[in-house]
């Protein structure tokens, strides 16, 4: 199979390193994956699709794959979409709610097989009818190219990488009552108890309530405008469930590493916290997890959740608020601790337990095992190439 990986960003960014590793996986198979730098193409931060449409037509592909579906809506003078009328199967992964990328949503693509990364997401999109098929895969990782550090000689008992993206604020508060206001206020209500923040879940049990009998899929107008209208609330409880398991860390008195800028002006000097300020690009973040015992993953509702993978193929043990797909790719309780979001105070046990039993260490061990056997980049390249394939 040939196939064409587009590549967004410079080199730098998360995406980039994931589509060259996703290039690694198919080759690795046996197939001809071309990586497209279409970043040395954006000029004043737009990217022109001419040049990836020449090299689509020139190069006999199968199928072309994007991350968050970047290119996956351009169209021709017809207003049919670029990859049906080349035949090209276009492959979107969306690594985070596809509320967040709408054009991921384009109905105009006959030829989707979409790949999101937590089943919710999945549904929601199903929701809205899209054409094409779709599919439920979690990002793979790439194998270290030694030994992991052994879990006694690490010297970060719990480590966790996180910006402080600021203390959020319940803006739609202040507008005038009405059944918007309403809508929102529910959802974000029901994100907040519902332990995997299903948006879908939480929009449909409040239309329910309110008596007002929406449902996605039923008018794509009215769909769009709902997209627009939950991507806020959303956002906001991400923000606020990553500031609060990050203070439940900081106050719990366990000795924590913090990376990311803004949280010692944040949580103010505390004994038990050391902050590794500035920003850690991802590529950088394997040397941080090789010397912790246990890696906090955080927003398994955002769905990739790479630091989980990753940070388990250094050896490390990773603790995670819960998801489905993610306890099923580390195998249950024993590859991965889960806790859940909506409690989140409950962490601190979590953690403790693995702080002050040799629990860590075993779980570090299982869930290492779980991910070279399931969750490597060619297992994910091949899983493609069949879901390409059926």
């Amino acid at each position: 199979m040939k196939l064409l990986l587009v590549k967004p960003f410079a080199d730098i960014h998360a995406y980039s390193q994931f589509v060259e590793a996703l290039g690694r996986g198919f080759a690795e198979l046996g197939h001809e994956a071309v990586v497209s730098d279409q970043s040395i193409h954006v000029v004043d931060g737009v990217a022109s699709s001419v040049e990836l449409a020449r090299e689509l037509q020139q190069g006999r592909f199968d199928a072309c794959v994007s991350f968050s579906s970047f290119f996956g809506g351009v169209t021709l003078d017809t207003g049919a979409s670029l990859f049906d009328a080349l035949g090209i199967k276009f492959v979107g992964w969306q690594l985070d709610h596809p509320i967040y990328a709408p054009h991921s949503l384009a109905r105009v693509l006959q030829g989707r097989h979409a790949i999101y990364s937590n089943h919710n997401h999945q549904r929601f999109a199903e929701a809205l009818r899209l054409p094409g098929r779709a599919t439920t895969m979690l990002l793979g990782a790439e194998e270290p190219p030694g030994p992991p550090k052994p879990y006694a000689a690490r010297s970060r008992p719990v480590f966790i990488a996180a910006s402080f993206t600021g203390r959020p604020q319940r803006l739609w508060e202040q507008a005038e009552e009405s059944v918007g206001k309403r809508l929102l206020m529910g959802v974000v209500d029901r994100l907040m108890a519902h332990r995997e923040a299903s948006l879908l879940d939480a929009f449909n049990a409040t239309s329910d309530a309110m008596q007002l009998g929406a449902r996605l899929g039923a008018d794509p107008a009215l769909d769009d405008q709902l997209v627009a209208l939950m991507r806020e609330p959303l956002t906001y409880v991400r923000q606020l469930d990553r500031l609060r398991i990050v203070e439940a860390l900081a106050h719990s008195g366990l000795p924590v590493t913090i990376s990311g800028p803004g949280w010692r002006e944040a949580l103010g000097e505390r004994p038990n916290v050391t902050f590794l300020e500035g920003w850690v690009p991802f590529r950088d973040m394997a040397a941080l997890y090789d010397d912790a015992r246990i890696v906090i993953n955080l927003n398994a509702g955002n769905g990739a959740c790479e630091r989980a993978t990753y940070a388990a193929l250094t050896g490390a043990a990773v603790v995670s608020d819960f998801s489905a797909d993610l306890e099923r790719q580390f195998g249950g309780p024993d590859g991965i601790a889960l806790y859940d979001r909506a409690a989140p105070q409950g962490i601190a046990d979590v953690v403790g337990r693995l702080v002050e039993s040799d629990a860590g260490e075993a779980l570090a061990h299982n869930g290492r095992e779980r991910v070279l056997a399931s969750g490597l980049v060619r297992h994910r390249a091949q899983e493609i190439v069949d879901f390409l394939s059926a």
